[in-house]
């Protein structure tokens, strides 16, 4: 081996790295940044503004000041409804993650109704241990019921993001990395020169990209089936399921063709996918819920596609078929 040969192949390569100074800089300075934003706020934080409606029938004393309790911390953000049934749409609509109903006669009976919706465990959790503080401080008994999500694991948690993210990934990659090696190879070229309308040519790719990432993601949710994971829809939800991977592989290689339309190279398409692949995955609840981030993160995740492609995946596998709370995901 020969020191000044080595010497030379090096500098030619931190040549080739330094003409670029935004791919250099991203590289360098980018990932580091985005782990330590990511990993260092996204996960484990205390969960906050949790909303919960509150149909009150009873205004005595008692109830205004246990009321008055329930909105003394951040845990809960109280969402006063008149009447119950309307509280329950809401709750099957997924607006609020559980009801608390104060009845006629509490300041004799000093009980109330707690209706929960479970499907997210660590926000339920944490909904709970609140509300018992609560009550026990004010010797006030609940009733709860749960209306969804009763008996679920954290693996029926995750796995809707996951087979969520298993579309991502390949829809990213077979969508723009597939159009990047075609106009590398010549082959886009060709194409271009038959007899074939340009709308074609773009279609038919999106088709095979849609048809591998619908295999990828049939793939996992057998997976998920195998390990256990519960769909409480039953055939129905997996039908449903198998048309949320269709709309999302349309939707997210139709992103990553987008993306390869305006990149030349295919190492500056590998680090943009996973610049943007990355956080998407991280901020889209499919782990951790969203409600546990930091006030400045939580909007960064609303915008994310992902996050309603995943909580409908969670609606249609472990909750139940609201069709308003599925259509608003898919607007």
């Amino acid at each position: 081996m020969n020191l000044r040969e080595v010497y030379i192949i090096w500098k030619k390569e931190m040549l080739v790295w330094a003409k670029n100074p935004l791919f250099a800089t991203v590289r360098s300075l980018g990932f580091p940044l985005l782990w330590i934003l990511i990993f260092g706020f996204a996960f484990g934080g205390t969960i906050d503004d949790v909303p919960v409606a509150l149909v009150q029938e009873d205004y005595s004393s008692i109830a205004q000041e246990y009321v008055a309790m329930l909105q003394k911390e951040q845990v809960v953000k109280i969402v006063s409804v008149a009447s119950l049934s309307e509280a329950m749409e809401m709750i099957k609509a997924g607006k609020v993650y559980a009801v608390i109903f104060i009845p006629p006669g509490f300041n004799v009976k000093r009980e109330v109704q707690v209706t929960m919706d479970e499907t997210s465990p660590q926000v339920s959790s944490a909904v709970l241990t609140y509300l018992t503080k609560i009550s026990s401080s004010q010797r006030i008994h609940f009733e709860k019921n749960t209306i969804f999500g009763r008996g679920i694991d954290y693996i029926d948690f995750l796995a809707p993001g996951v087979i969520m993210m298993t579309i991502v990934f390949s829809s990213m990659f077979t969508g723009g990395l597939g159009l990047i090696v075609d106009r590398d190879f010549g082959t886009l070229k060709m194409l271009l020169l038959a007899p074939i309308d340009k709308s074609s040519i773009i279609m038919g790719k999106t088709v095979a990209g849609v048809t591998q990432s619908l295999i990828s993601g049939i793939a996992a949710l057998i997976i998920a089936i195998i390990i256990g994971v519960k769909i409480k829809t039953g055939i129905i939800g997996i039908v449903l399921m198998l048309l949320l991977m269709i709309i999302a592989a349309f939707g997210f290689i139709g992103m990553s063709i987008a993306i390869a339309t305006k990149i030349y190279k295919i190492e500056q398409l590998m680090l943009a996918m996973i610049m943007l692949v990355i956080p998407m995955w991280f901020l889209c609840g499919g782990i951790y819920p969203i409600e546990s981030m930091p006030w400045w993160m939580q909007p960064i995740a609303k915008a994310n596609p992902l996050t309603y492609a995943t909580h409908a995946a969670r609606v249609v596998m472990i909750r139940s078929i609201v069709w308003e709370s599925i259509a608003l995901d898919l607007a």
